[in-house]
């Protein structure tokens, strides 16, 4: 497909250092995944005794965060959009 990382070397240190970021993305989304269910339950036991009845679920944290990420993404291409729409202009695509 002709895709390269800049400043890594094709072939075997492409495959290592892919291998390092995919492990990295997994340490730090599983981290982060057992903080929130962590936070959850701690919140969710701390409301339960100041309110009666009211609590937030994990289910909901993993929607809520879930969906503030993906705000954030469509945020940054719609930034993203005007100097990609003049960059292809220059080029007359």
């Amino acid at each position: 497909m002709g895709a390269r990382i800049p400043n890594i070397k094709p072939g075997k240190a492409s495959i290592e250092y892919l291998t390092k970021i995919q492990a990295s993305t997994r340490f730090w989304g599983g981290l982060l995944l057992s903080f929130l269910a962590t936070t959850s339950s701690v919140l969710d036991h701390y409301l339960r005794s100041v309110n009666a009845g009211f609590a937030i679920g994990f289910t909901s944290v993993l929607i809520i965060v879930g969906s503030i990420i993906e705000l954030r993404r469509s945020y940054q291409a719609y930034n993203v959009m005007p100097s990609l729409s003049n960059a292809l202009r220059r080029y007359g695509v």
